[in-house]
């Protein structure tokens, strides 16, 4: 007699049933439309920006370098304390700062607006009521 077992494979389970499988897919095409948008593509466009330019790498250094040095008590507190705020007006003032924060209001108006347009069909609060995604971006 043989006692060989048989294997048997637990039910593969959705952690969706249809209606929310079909939220998820509308949420989904809802995002791939916002990343399509001109204003997203320019938000885009700036970050890039940002992250190439040479004065902001070379501040962001430079504010690096103060904050190290805050934290293991190296040198004058006060002074790395004026620097930080020395060195994060001029980040702010440049150039590509000032389109990325532009940019980025921008990309928020526009996603206020489909708020309001969602919140108004639903007949609910859309944003404020999202679930988090999980996905650990702060979705």
């Amino acid at each position: 007699m043989s006692t060989q077992t048989t294997k048997i494979d637990p039910p593969v389970l959705s952690p969706f049933d249809d209606q929310d499988a079909a939220i998820f897919q509308t949420a989904q095409a809802l995002g791939k439309l916002l990343f399509e948008t001109p204003e997203y593509k320019a938000f885009l466009s700036t970050l890039k920006a940002v992250n190439s330019d040479i004065d902001l790498q070379r501040l962001s250094a430079k504010i690096r370098e103060n904050n190290i040095a805050l934290q293991w008590w190296k040198g004058d507190a006060a002074e790395h304390k004026s620097a930080l705020e020395q060195l994060g007006n001029e980040m702010e003032a440049l150039p590509a700062m000032l389109a990325y924060h532009a940019s980025e209001q921008t990309v928020v108006r526009l996603c206020r607006e489909v708020d309001l347009v969602i919140s108004a069909s639903a007949g609910v609060e859309f944003a404020a009521n999202a679930k988090s995604s999980g996905c650990g971006c702060g979705g």
